[in-house]
């Protein structure tokens, strides 16, 4: 490939963040697409430009009866060496990252702000504030002072948990997984998520800016800047507001933005104008107080005078640049204005009728009635109004029209924006549409943004499909009571794939309850619409829950070949990995139940395989647990503890202290096969130490451990013991099975443990 190519490539910031995430581990296509929040197609292109540069490799492996083609970055760093009449590209192996600058803001014209710099450049706070009124240059600034800086853009529409997740997948690209894998598992205990961001954070040593914070509506984000103002020791979260926000001292420096000084704002005025009188720089500096847009708008403007003095100057200077603007640049001006957020520049294409996007685009640009932020193109706050009572233009067809195009990114966070213009429209006709995307494309925004997903719904008008999703969140909150009732009570009124997923989840929610025949009544309705339907998705969300029933109801035999129906239904829906991986656990689950362990650790080493190939961490995990259990039963110790490690490893690294004990517990048991006892005595300390934290009961087996270790070792064990059975006394099936599983590997007759008393 040539220079030129090259270069072209490396200019692409798309491809500049993809070679930033594949210098952290090998992903699939999909894995890029999602942590890009880009278009699976557009991700897969862009990796095969990559390859044929030479700068990534793809390889193909077979798994569970597929090809998947993974990436990992070829070379780490690249030199270009000019020579007398020759130019050498030179690649070697050497780490280095780069931080996503998804919605970082473009700096353009810049003066002054030296002072304001360097201070904030300075501080040692954990948290810097800058506010002052807008158009201030707030968000400019912070930009040039932190040219590296992650940014998120509060808009005011979703939660703190959309910060997370950006915040995590920001912090896996440099390397520091743990967050988001935590996100990923369901885990929604706000003191592990913060602990998880202060540690991400210091340990990459990142800056976060936090744009317009004062259109933040969530009182989570103020309890995470406060958390991390008292806590964090390295990185620094830089917060943009129009008020000083609620965040207290400790930790915290406020810097209130005024205006350009005098002679910054005579730069800007050079720069803006060429020349200047004296006499005009004073009166435009006296009645601006030297505030940058309101400097910018009035050098636009050709008045000059009296109308300068007017008391509503701000909606006065815009009227004179209004005039001043070409037919093109008024309708373009219009429809950005219907918009509080960034639009990018290809939904533009889709909005601005007829041709003369880029100049009338470039020239608002270029008189500050627009600025850039990440991808997109906003119009400035202070205009957006006054642009708004100018035009004549119904909103209604255009968040339509905009909303079609988010839901072509095929990503959650797109959906949902795109759900949230159909209901401010209040389309209640493509309600039933939007939710059908949902269950088939993303199903996982229920879980992942709850409280942004439900804020949307409550906004839209009453309708049965809107009631329904607001039910599931309710359900995956564990509030199965007030999902019930809202699933009884539109149920009929639902149809297709919606009335198919409620269907399977009231099966689901009873089986919780242990209602079983009610589950079967729900089932029996359930398979009469998959029948119906004859929708391979709809399929398999009815066979899993009649699996479930089946082992329920103690008919194991009946469940296991409704798990292989599973599998038939999770590869003809192409359910993704995950999903498929979660069906080869249930396989192998009720191949052990009955059992039959070697045939459950073919099925294990299948998801294992599975979810390695595709980077599924969680699912993953869940197999490794698996899999130690299935050695374990079979006396294979060493198989066991190497997978048993590996699963606590993770589930502690991502603060998911139940299966951490439980894998610990097997690791346990398994170095106590092997007598490594001073290895097990330490994991058994783990699991003690978690229990007086958490009280998970399972943990206060490693008392019992640490009894058995030491009369393994000849000496007296029975004050382990003794604690033991005392924090067990209310739970005596759980030592009965801790009893059962130790006697795989030691003689208890040997040992006095065996009475609880």
């Amino acid at each position: 490939m040539d220079l030129r190519s090259l270069l072209r490539i490396l200019s692409s910031e798309a491809n500049l963040r993809i070679l930033s995430l594949l210098s952290t581990r090998a992903m699939n296509p999909r894995e890029l697409a999602r942590l890009l929040n880009r278009d699976e197609s557009d991700v897969s292109r862009r990796l095969r430009v990559l390859e044929k540069a030479g700068l990534v490799e793809g390889r193909w492996g077979r798994v569970g009866g597929k090809n998947v083609r993974m990436y990992s970055l070829k070379v780490d760093e690249l030199k270009i060496r000019f020579n007398p009449g020759e130019i050498h590209v030179e690649g070697r192996e050497e780490e280095y990252t780069l931080p996503l600058e998804e919605e970082r803001p473009s700096v353009g014209v810049f003066v002054g702000r030296e002072e304001e710099i360097e201070e904030l450049q300075n501080r040692r706070e954990a948290v810097l504030v800058v506010y002052g009124i807008a158009g201030i240059g707030k968000t400019t600034l912070v930009a040039k002072a932190f040219p590296r800086a992650f940014w998120h853009h509060v808009t005011g529409t979703e939660g703190v948990e959309h910060f997370f997740w950006r915040a995590g997948m920001f912090l896996q690209s440099l390397g520091r997984g743990e967050l988001i894998e935590y996100l990923r598992t369901g885990g929604n205990d706000e003191k592990t998520i913060l602990e998880l961001l202060k540690e991400g954070v210091e340990n990459t040593n990142a800056t976060i800016a936090v744009d317009d914070l004062h259109q933040c509506n969530d009182e989570g984000f103020f309890r995470v800047l406060r958390f991390l103002a008292r806590r964090m020791r390295r990185g620094k979260i830089v917060v943009t507001s129009r008020i000083k926000p609620p965040l207290g001292v400790e930790g915290v420096f406020y810097l209130r933005l005024r205006g350009l000084r005098p002679e910054e704002a005579y730069n800007l005025a050079l720069l803006r104008k060429g020349s200047i009188t004296p006499g005009e720089f004073a009166e435009a500096y006296r009645i601006t107080k030297g505030h940058p847009l309101a400097l910018n708008l009035l050098f636009e403007s050709t008045a000059r005078g009296e109308a300068w003095g007017r008391e509503n100057f701000f909606e006065f200077l815009f009227e004179e640049v209004y005039r001043s603007l070409s037919e093109p640049e008024r309708s373009l001006l219009g429809i950005m204005s219907l918009f509080n957020d960034p639009i990018e520049y290809e939904a533009l294409k889709r909005l601005y009728p007829g041709r003369g996007l880029f100049p009338a685009l470039h020239s608002l640009l270029n008189r500050g009635l627009v600025e850039r932020i990440g991808e997109g193109y906003a119009v400035h706050d202070l205009v957006r109004s006054f642009a708004r009572e100018t035009s004549s233009l119904s909103p209604g067809d255009y968040y339509l029209s905009y909303a079609d195009y988010l839901l072509e990114k095929d990503s959650p966070e797109a959906f949902l924006r795109a759900f949230r213009y159909v209901v401010r429209v209040n389309a209640a006709e493509r309600f039933k549409e939007l939710t059908g995307i949902r269950l088939r494309r993303f199903r996982e925004v229920v879980v992942e943004f709850p409280k942004t997903y439900m804020k949307i719904l409550q906004e839209a008008e009453d309708n049965p499909y809107i009631e329904a999703e607001k039910a599931e969140i309710e359900f995956q909150r564990g509030l199965f009571e007030k999902a019930e009732e809202r699933w009884l009570r539109v149920k009929d009124a639902l149809g297709g794939i919606q009335k198919a997923n409620v269907l399977t989840f009231l099966a689901d929610l009873y089986l919780e309850k242990e209602e079983i025949e009610k589950a079967r009544e729900y089932l029996e309705e359930s398979r009469k619409l998959a029948e119906e339907l004859n929708e391979p998705l709809v399929w398999l969300w009815h066979v899993m829950e009649e699996t479930k029933y089946l082992y329920f109801a103690g008919r194991i035999e009946e469940a296991l070949e409704s798990a292989f129906r599973e599998l038939e239904f999770a590869r003809k829906a192409k359910a993704g990995p995950d999903t498929e991986a979660l069906v080869l656990l249930h396989i192998g689950d009720i191949l052990g139940a009955l059992k039959r362990n070697e045939e459950a650790l073919r099925y294990y080493l299948d998801a294992k395989e599975l979810c390695e190939a595709h980077n599924v961490s969680f699912r993953a995990n869940i197999t490794y647990f698996e899999l130690a259990k299935s050695y374990y039963h079979l006396g294979r110790f060493e198989e066991a503890s190497h997978f048993a490690r590996n699963a606590a490893e993770y589930f502690l690294r991502v603060r998911n202290y139940r299966r951490a004990v439980d894998s610990l517990a097997y690791l346990v048991v398994s170095l106590i096969g092997l007598r490594a006892l001073d290895e097990a005595e330490k994991e058994a300390r783990e699991m003690v130490k978690i229990g007086q934290a958490t009280r998970y009961p399972l943990s206060w087996a490693g008392y019992i451990f640490l009894g058995v270790i030491e009369v393994l070792r000849g000496k007296d064990g029975g004050k382990y013991f003794k604690l033991g059975k005392e924090h067990l006394k209310d739970k005596l099936w759980l030592y009965d099975a801790i009893m059962e599983e130790l006697g795989k590997v030691i003689d208890l007759d040997k040992i006095p443990i065996t009475s609880r008393s």
